[in-house]
């Protein structure tokens, strides 16, 4: 009878250990879905986030575009003035020159031979 009491305790024993140890197993399972849940949920978020921040630069460029498209613009006409201004310049000395030698022939012709 001892033995077989023994036994009963014994396998109560086992039987509840094999219970715990499926509890666990099946609390490990869930425990390792939910982590996974939380890390999906991380990564989605850390996604959007960076998402949004590219997104902000973005719209920051957008916006900066027209002041440093209107600044192109101003150094551009700024520097086609100064050509303008050179060149006209230019035209101006080269027309004196012109009106300078036009004149040089004018008086050579004009003077009686010597």
């Amino acid at each position: 009878m001892k033995s077989r009491k023994s036994g009963l305790l014994i396998f109560g024993i086992w039987l509840g250990l094999a219970g715990c140890s499926r509890s666990d197993s099946q609390k490990l399972k869930r425990d390792a879905k939910e982590t996974g849940k939380a890390m999906e949920k991380t990564a989605t978020d850390a996604a959007e986030a960076a998402r949004r921040s590219a997104q902000e630069v973005a719209d920051k460029a957008r916006a900066e575009t027209p002041g440093a498209v209107d600044s192109t613009k101003k150094a551009a006409q700024e520097g086609s003035e100064k050509m303008k201004e050179a060149a006209d310049k230019v035209a101006a000395e080269t027309k004196k020159a012109a009106e300078k030698a036009k004149q040089a022939v004018k008086d050579s012709t004009n003077k009686p031979n010597q």
